[in-house]
């Protein structure tokens, strides 16, 4: 039963995020936000939708830079917001879609660039939020190293040396 509530917990955490996140910005700019994503999400190569965080804009340009399905480039505050939901590093995520999926462009399941055992999501958000959710259970904070060794079990010095790397050029 302890995972229900744990579900639980997350959840009212995922809430509780996005209502502060709506009060730090006036209804004005919600709404600006909302016309930028429709009408960035309309077109072709469409730009990625922020909502104009630090963060978010951050790992904006780096999925730019390095040309990530624009799908998943388009959830770059999501992934800022899952991670503050869950308390991990806002670097993680994006790091391993570069590293297991060349950025949401070689997905072996729809919608899951993280290689997640082999799941389907209803979308990148859905999946956004369950990598964090998932490296959040393994009880190590934010020890990188622990999360990634436990991650990956087999991908050794070299894949967590990636996967930091891909983290510091955000």
């Amino acid at each position: 039963m302890t995972g229900g509530i744990e579900a639980v917990q997350a959840r009212i955490a995922v809430i509780e995020s996005r209502l502060q996140a709506l009060a730090r910005r006036d209804f004005a700019a919600v709404l600006e936000t909302a016309r930028a994503a429709r009408s960035a999400t309309a077109g072709v190569g469409a730009a990625t939708r922020t909502s104009g965080s630090p963060r978010s804009e951050r790992l904006a340009a780096y999925m730019r830079s390095h040309n990530f399905n624009p799908a998943l480039a388009a959830e770059a505050e999501s992934f800022v917001e899952a991670a503050d939901a869950y308390g991990m590093d806002w670097r993680l995520a994006t790091a391993l879609a570069a590293v297991e999926s060349s950025g949401g462009r070689e997905c072996f399941r729809p919608h899951n660039p993280f290689g997640i055992m082999g799941r389907d999501f209803s979308s990148f958000r859905e999946a956004v939020y369950e990598v964090n959710r998932l490296v959040r259970s393994y009880g190590f904070g934010n020890d990188i190293r622990a999360i990634l060794r436990k991650y990956n079990p087999t991908g050794g010095e070299g894949y967590i040396d990636t996967v930091l790397g891909e983290m510091q050029r955000m």
